[in-house]
């Protein structure tokens, strides 16, 4: 029965709206649990711009896209994905919202959606937007700021290019729900092709070094061991008559062998430190800041307080390249004379701080995604959860910090 007051119309309206909202809210759902259970984000691209088609479906939207900020800052936006109906007009694929929407650009920044049911509405500082929205055809948008650790990154919209239409605040709230969705999806999907990015840089690093290694085995090592055996053989075949030549010579070729050990070791070691398995972390990286400093070049000290006993290896293992990337930036690039190596325990992390005296530099020209050791040593702690911090600037030194969290202890 007809309630009093309520027209046949106002029924059907009602109804569209609940159906509206139910499909939105099934669209909404099938959404977050593709998202979540998808075990890859590279394939997320053509998943969002299909979600974005159904949501203009069910909406009667002509047009969604999605703008990235530019990396360099600023206003500019780039348009990374969009559905749209055939016949609308397509969006530059670059464009300065600083200058052509400073209006809405300054309630985006501010993480607050701007809804806007027809362009006579916007405010007259708002002029210079509704220009803009003109040329594209545009009359009536809904603007959804995409949020990543408290900081917008990019933007969803809205928009009908064939009538106005009121953007009521039910609706409000579910559009506000699925650029949840979005972000986090976007997000997952940018720190995967980040992490390809930098898996794909340190493999490239690690066979620049393997190359090295490889050739300072043939071009050094393997040909001194060449000559060493035709030393010798001639030592054999036309030993010295005199007894103190053939000792000195004998001399001679035994501290070549010496040097010859010590650069296997050296090799070795870089490799693979067997010390640190044998002997543990403290262990391991007193014994290489003792060898920096017999090279005579910086003076380089350490010091271990409340260390735990059972490190687990992995994670000694991360804090020990660690420590030996920091020291070798400060060999070739800090010109400093002292360095100073700090390892500090506690029931919850670890934390290693390598400082020096050295030049510094200045974090911002060289930045860790710039330089491949200092990426390498923020991926060996991060991977476990935890942080590394660059403290230095020109002329006074640097400090590397690195908190490593350890596994809690199940309780008995």
């Amino acid at each position: 029965m007809v309630q009093p007051g309520f027209m046949t119309s106002d029924i059907a309206v009602l109804q569209a709206e609940l159906e509206t909202g139910l499909r939105l809210e099934e669209l909404l759902a099938e959404l977050a649990l593709a998202f979540m259970n998808r075990p890859a984000a590279g394939d997320l691209g053509e998943e969002i711009e299909r979600a974005q088609q159904r949501l203009c479906e069910v909406l009667d939207l002509d047009r969604s896209t999605i703008w990235h900020f530019a990396p360099q800052g600023g206003g500019v936006l780039r348009l990374r994905r969009i559905a749209q109906f055939d016949d609308a007009p397509m969006p530059p694929s670059q464009l300065d919202a600083a200058v052509q929407f400073p209006y809405i650009i300054s309630r985006m920044r501010l993480g607050q959606p701007f809804l806007l049911a027809s362009l006579a509405d916007l405010p007259a500082e708002g002029e210079r937007d509704r220009q803009t929205l003109a040329a594209y055809g545009t009359k009536s948008a809904a603007i959804f700021p995409l949020q990543r650790s408290g900081s917008v990154f990019a933007a969803l919209t809205f928009a009908t290019m064939r009538a106005e239409r009121e953007w009521p605040s039910a609706l409000t709230r579910r559009l506000a729900l699925v650029s949840q969705v979005f972000a986090n999806a976007l997000a997952r999907s940018d720190a995967d092709v980040a992490l390809r990015e930098v898996t794909g840089r340190l493999i490239n690093a690690q066979e620049k070094e393997r190359a090295r290694l490889a050739q300072e085995l043939h071009d050094g090592m393997s040909q001194q061991l060449a000559v060493l055996a035709v030393e010798l053989q001639l030592l054999g075949l036309r030993p010295p008559a005199n007894n103190t030549v053939l000792r000195a010579r004998m001399d001679e070729l035994s501290e070549k062998t010496k040097a010859l050990s010590s650069d296997v070791h050296r090799m070795s070691h870089a490799l693979h430190p067997a010390k640190l398995e044998r002997l543990g972390l403290v262990a391991a990286i007193g014994g290489f800041c003792r060898e920096l400093a017999a090279a005579g070049t910086v003076r380089t000290r350490f010091q271990a307080t409340d260390m735990p006993d059972d490190i687990p290896g992995d994670r000694a293992l991360a804090l020990y390249r660690v420590t030996q990337a920091a020291l070798w930036n400060v060999l070739r690039h800090s010109g400093a004379s002292d360095a100073l190596v700090t390892l500090r325990g506690g029931d919850s992390e670890l934390v290693l701080c390598v400082a020096d005296d050295g030049c510094g530099f200045d974090p911002a020209a060289v930045s860790a995604g710039d330089s491949l050791g200092l990426l390498g040593m923020r991926e060996r702690i991060g991977v476990f959860g935890g942080q590394i911090e660059w403290h230095t600037a020109p002329g006074r030194g640097t400090e590397v910090r690195a908190h490593m969290p350890l596994p809690a202890h199940p309780t008995s």
